[in-house]
């Protein structure tokens, strides 16, 4: 089984605080996936500084060191699931219908923008909203060979 935190819109320093990442469990996780709006960069250092593996994408009002140091967008792989991440900013609100187009051969897309969470399948592939850190939000996800378990988590 492999086990990951969905996390997305974390807006630190400007809407959200350190005290509130300090509430999750990393010791529970194998990787955590980051959607970008981080918005400095001393929050991808808290994140790479947990036990998990982290990996991350920029969002649109991350700072330039964030956009420097992050891809726009990736794929990883994680058991059988090869899995895009991007933020959403660049299709309107975060439409996964577009932004599953900006990938070829992934299962599962991972973004946020849109501060809702969403959990929908679309052409086959399935899309992931984690919401937003800065509200609250974030999401686990379960790999346990074929089958993917998702749930919704609150600060």
């Amino acid at each position: 089984m492999i086990k990951v935190l969905l996390i997305s819109d974390i807006h630190i320093p400007t809407r959200s605080r350190y005290e509130y990442l300090e509430k999750i469990n990393y010791s529970n996780y194998d990787y955590i996936l980051a959607t970008g709006d981080f918005v400095e960069e001393d929050v991808i250092f808290y994140f790479k500084a947990q036990k998990p593996i982290f990996y991350g994408v920029f969002g649109n009002v991350d700072y330039y060191d964030v956009k420097y140091t992050l891809p726009e967008k990736r794929i990883i792989k994680l058991g059988n699931y090869n899995i895009g991440m991007i933020h959403g900013h660049q299709a309107g609100w975060g439409d996964p219908t577009k932004l599953i187009k900006r990938f070829q051969n992934i299962d599962i897309l991972v973004y946020g923008h849109s501060h809702r969470k969403d959990d929908k399948n679309i052409n086959g592939i399935r899309c992931i909203n984690p919401g937003a850190f800065c509200e609250g939000s974030y999401a686990e996800l379960e790999i346990r060979g074929d089958e993917i378990l998702l749930m919704w988590m609150q600060v």
